[in-house]
């Protein structure tokens, strides 16, 4: 970085350090913005990025930080306003996990849209029967069945007993019939 000018004060050495332009090269992606707001939150990994001795410069000599940029601009954004994005939710959250901006993080946790899809897909996992006991299982037999091969015609349904595959037997055979029905698939019921 460049020193501020000899003969101001403490914080007019900050003030000129804070509006510095810096330039960002994120994975190809070339951003502009001044120092201050890179530091807007001291404690993330964004600001420390700017904080140690150690910078990676790219070879025209931005900042360089080997990720994909695609989503940074919004970051960038949100630390410029602090307004939210309207749209890429959980591309932004994970970069803002990446920097630790955790005012982001918890603003984007806070949306709606976010929040809703958090909450659905933890009540849909309530209504799996015995999901947390099975996902071991559940796993371990799609991993083995997409190792045996990359397109398969076999769907895998795991049921923890025996007295669970009765009681759910038509449910599956319903469900499964129209995977069944038309094509060349089978289904693999496994209980443990």
């Amino acid at each position: 970085f460049k020193k501020a000018p000899k003969g101001l004060s403490d914080s007019e050495k900050q003030e000129s350090l804070k509006s510095q332009v810096v330039q960002l090269n994120i994975g190809g992606h070339v951003f502009s913005t001044t120092l201050g707001t890179i530091r807007k939150f001291p404690n993330s990994t964004l600001a420390g990025l700017f904080n140690g001795s150690t910078k990676r410069m790219d070879s025209e000599g931005r900042h360089f930080v080997d990720r994909d940029g695609t989503y940074f601009g919004y970051v960038l954004e949100y630390l410029r306003t602090e307004r939210l994005p309207t749209e890429h939710l959980q591309e932004v959250h994970k970069e803002a996990l990446y920097y630790d901006i955790k005012p982001l993080v918890k603003a984007i946790e806070e949306t709606p849209q976010f929040f809703g899809e958090t909450v659905g897909r933890q009540q849909f996992l309530a209504r799996v029967p015995n999901y947390r006991e099975n996902l071991e299982v559940i796993v371990r037999v799609a991993r083995a069945e997409a190792i045996a091969s990359r397109y398969s015609n076999i769907i895998v349904c795991v049921v923890r007993t025996e007295d669970d595959l009765a009681r759910y037997n038509h449910a599956i055979d319903i469900y499964f019939s129209k995977y069944t029905k038309y094509t060349n698939i089978s289904v693999l019921v496994v209980y443990l």
